[in-house]
């Protein structure tokens, strides 16, 4: 399966990975259409790489994708009803969990899935979590650390108690404008074990727990809103170590191989995962599809391509690297075993129930912040030297 994916892209082109292939079987008859709604982006691109072309030529069924905005209102629109066009869907944990509890969603066997190359049963195989009622995990992406190695002398972060220590490790520090993630990581920080972190932030002394760990560099945070900020700014030079989703830190830094690196320890993360709507016209042909598309060598087949992590072991050991940009791919996935030591699965769920409390408490403890108050400051460009200005042009973060 890796050897296809390379001939894919080899037969595609680069544009395969940047615009998805064509994915149909001609002449295939309509209840030979399986339905599939998905993410966009490069994430979607490498699905069809990795799953639905293989699988439309392998079983000659037409694969039919429609992307989506993620959002549980929309997916509940599409498939809320008795009958549904949509035979499988890809899912965050969150979605899955309220879609399941709606009674929404099909059963999912987990014999039905198949065994790992050494013989492992699929549960034994995927790593914990990952195979539920209804769903079936296929990657992780995560919040991580990325650093700028040019901000540091000798000394280099390694661990997440590095994001506190300040003396050792001075630089400014940009982190979620949530509680969500950053209370988490202020904790981990801290030396509590992912095991017992939602367990400690339940608590009163907890969550002061995790904001007097924060007070350490409260002076030295810029507070992001949007996910590009915290890569802008590292790239900028304005920060010297960053939380960031797990896939842009990848994009940044295979720019820059040399100056950028991740500190994994302490990641959160969370999944998405394959379901089916219970109004699905082709089931057998969704639970088909599931079982192909969890198969570790093609799950191995998109991590090569893109850095989210297979959740089945098995397939770490079979990703090499990205058959375009000839990186080891390993390196930057969640779920590679020296990544994965010690990660805190990001419970929605959980804050469903406290995000209010713990909403009013951070904000009380981070302070009212203006527009613009706890960014980087705009720079202001240089007129030239040989130039009249009428004014100051500002360069956005």
């Amino acid at each position: 399966m890796l050897a296809t994916a390379t001939a894919l892209v080899q037969r595609c082109g680069l544009a395969a990975i940047l615009a998805a292939c064509v994915v149909a079987s001609a002449g295939a008859r309509a209840e030979d259409t399986l339905s599939i709604v998905t993410w966009g982006g490069a994430y979607g691109q490498s699905q069809e790489i990795a799953y639905f072309e293989p699988f439309a030529k392998e079983t000659g069924t037409r694969v039919a994708t429609e992307i989506y905005d993620g959002t549980l209102a929309k997916i509940k629109a599409m498939i809320g009803g008795a009958e549904s066009d949509v035979d499988v869907v890809d899912v965050s944990a969150a979605t899955l969990g309220t879609l399941c509890s709606d009674g929404l969603l099909e059963t999912i066997e987990a014999s039905s899935l198949g065994a790992a190359p050494g013989g492992e049963s699929a549960q034994d195989d995927f790593y914990s979590g990952a195979i539920t009622s209804c769903g079936v995990a296929s990657v992780a992406w995560s919040t991580a650390i990325a650093f700028d190695r040019q901000a540091f002398g000798k000394n280099q972060p390694s661990q997440i108690a590095d994001l506190l220590d300040i003396k050792r490790l001075p630089g400014k520090r940009t982190l979620p404008n949530s509680p969500r993630y950053t209370l988490e990581l202020a904790l981990l920080a801290d030396g509590v074990e992912p095991a017992d972190v939602y367990t400690e932030l339940a608590t009163q002394a907890g969550a002061d727990r995790a904001l007097k760990a924060l007070d350490k560099i409260k002076a030295d945070i810029f507070w992001w809103d949007n996910a590009q900020e915290p890569i802008t700014w590292l790239l900028e030079k304005k920060v010297a170590m960053a939380a960031g989703y797990s896939g842009r830190i990848f994009r940044a830094a295979v720019g820059d191989r040399q100056r950028f690196g991740v500190v994994w320890d302490g990641q959160i993360y969370d999944l998405d995962l394959w379901a089916i709507p219970k109004g699905a016209k082709n089931k057998d042909g969704a639970k088909r599809f599931i079982t192909f598309a969890t198969d570790p060598a093609r799950l191995a087949t998109q991590a090569q391509l893109i850095a989210y992590g297979p959740m089945r072991k098995s397939a770490l050991a079979l990703v090499g690297k990205h058959p375009v940009i000839d990186v080891e791919m390993k390196d930057f996935l969640p779920t590679a075993p020296d990544n994965f030591k010690k990660a805190l699965r990001f419970d929605d769920a959980w804050w469903s129930a406290h995000a209010d409390e713990l909403q009013k408490r951070f904000e009380e403890w981070r302070g009212p912040l203006a527009p613009g108050q706890g960014k980087p400051p705009i720079e202001v460009a240089k007129p030239q030297d040989a130039e009249p200005t009428t004014g100051a042009t500002k360069a956005a973060p």
